[in-house]
């Protein structure tokens, strides 16, 4: 058996042996004749010593010697790839990994987070739950948890003092601009946990003011979240279908001051340390998109595709949509009641399409509108294809902005790998006998 000190000594000389060809292979038209003789006549040395070890199982005095003056050899002829360092080492597998990564997603499978909830129950984007006032956030230790196995980031505001809960509005005139009656901010930085880095390759949040008498509860949120306004109305204003009516109503109370601008006055009365609002923010599934199978057939009605949307006039930008493939060129589209039929039968293909059918579960049903209005219907035009959100009253779809060119399907959702909740596992299983209430969400 060898001692630790002679298997460090063999693993240096083979890798300056190892080394000495590589480099003699890579540079030998730069290095000039002179520089490879000495390098290959200092391979020759070490090699012969090397043998001469083997035979006497005790290492020479002189082999510790010539392996320094081969090292200093490979220093002086290495240029960038020797002495050895991370990129050098491992640039070559970085590309090859590069390589097979974005080879695989472009022609085998793709994930993709799903950002809206047009697909709910199938497939959900970012949701909000909102929860009891009394019940506790989560601590610390357990927020890790729950993002992993739910997706779920809780939020949970007290009240800085006593007294009612206000909440700030844009002026009519922001409102359009905004894009939301509530008001917000546009604040750059970066959270990780519960510290907020400034300058670390900041992105845009908004935040959402909340007073407390004359105290701010500021309330920072991903930039795509969108349900600040039906969140607000389910909590403080539940007798309100939507936020356009609320501002409407003769009862509302609202004010203004200097501090504060406009602002709605809830009757929602808080002491100092109760919760004012509490409520989750679930993520989008991650789904791994199947991009392999539409190379070898078309994509087949009731399943699930993913798409681009440059090619769409009225989406304006080139996205990525998931929705379910409802009709293919030719066929005569219609929705009756609740109902989706196909050419003059109730639509199939997929568990989606029965359980909306039969407003299963927590499938809402269809409900007729734009193109697909009660008393219209639809014929698919050549080359495209219908696509329906499962989540008809809070999907924008084909029934608004019309077809979806057959060219740009990417592929079919194929796996929601992320959370691990009740829709993870394969795209396609029926998820209608969830225990899940569509009360339990907010919808915008």
């Amino acid at each position: 058996m060898f001692s630790r000190k002679d298997r460090k000594l063999r693993r240096r000389i083979e890798e300056a042996l190892h080394w000495a060809t590589k480099i003699y292979n890579y540079r030998c038209d730069v290095l000039g004749e002179e520089r490879c003789k000495q390098l290959l006549a200092k391979r020759s040395d070490l090699e012969q010593q090397q043998k001469a070890w083997r035979k006497n199982a005790v290492p020479s005095k002189e082999l510790c010697g010539t392996l320094e003056g081969l090292e200093k050899q490979l220093k002086l002829c290495g240029g960038s790839i020797y002495p050895v360092n991370f990129w050098s080492d491992n640039a070559e597998v970085l590309w090859i990994a590069a390589f097979l990564a974005l080879t695989i997603r472009t022609f085998f499978i793709q994930p993709f987070r799903i950002p809206t909830c047009s697909m709910f129950p199938s497939f959900s984007g970012m949701l909000t739950q909102l929860k009891p006032d009394t019940e506790k956030a989560p601590n610390f230790l357990v927020k890790p948890f729950r993002w992993l196995l739910t997706g779920a980031e809780n939020y949970h505001c007290e009240a800085p003092c006593e007294g009612f809960v206000q909440v700030p509005v844009f002026k009519p005139s922001e409102m359009v601009q905004n894009n939301s009656h509530i008001r917000y901010e546009i604040e750059y930085g970066r959270e990780i946990g519960s510290l907020w880095f400034k300058h670390l390759l900041p992105k845009p949040y908004k935040v959402y003011i909340l007073w407390v008498g004359h105290s701010q509860i500021r309330i920072r949120m991903p930039f795509e979240f969108t349900d600040m306004e039906a969140l607000i109305r389910k909590k403080f204003f539940p007798e309100s279908e939507s936020f356009s009516q609320l501002l409407q109503s003769a009862d509302l109370d609202l004010q203004y001051s200097r501090e504060k601008g406009y602002y709605i006055q809830t009757k929602h009365y808080a002491k100092k340390g109760d919760c004012c609002l509490h409520f989750d923010i679930l993520c989008g599934d991650m789904v791994f998109v199947d991009r392999l199978t539409y190379h070898f057939r078309r994509p087949k009605v009731g399943e699930a595709i993913v798409f681009r949307t440059g090619n769409i006039p009225l989406l304006y930008k080139d996205l990525y949509y998931i929705k379910r493939l409802a009709g293919k060129p030719g066929d005569v589209l219609s929705i009756k009641g609740h109902q989706l039929f196909c050419n003059n039968q109730l639509a199939s293909g997929s568990s989606a399409f029965v359980n909306n059918n039969n407003r299963k579960g927590i499938y809402p049903g269809y409900v007729p509108n734009g193109c697909l209005a009660e008393y219209k219907h639809k014929t698919v035009s050549e080359n495209h294809f219908f696509a329906l959100g499962d989540n008809s009253p809070f999907s924008y779809d084909s029934r608004f902005w019309g077809e979806v060119p057959e060219k740009d399907v990417l592929g079919k959702a194929a796996f929601v790998l992320h959370p691990a909740s009740w829709r993870w596992g394969s795209a396609e299983h029926d998820k209608s006998n969830v225990s899940a209430s569509r009360q339990d969400y907010v919808f915008q």
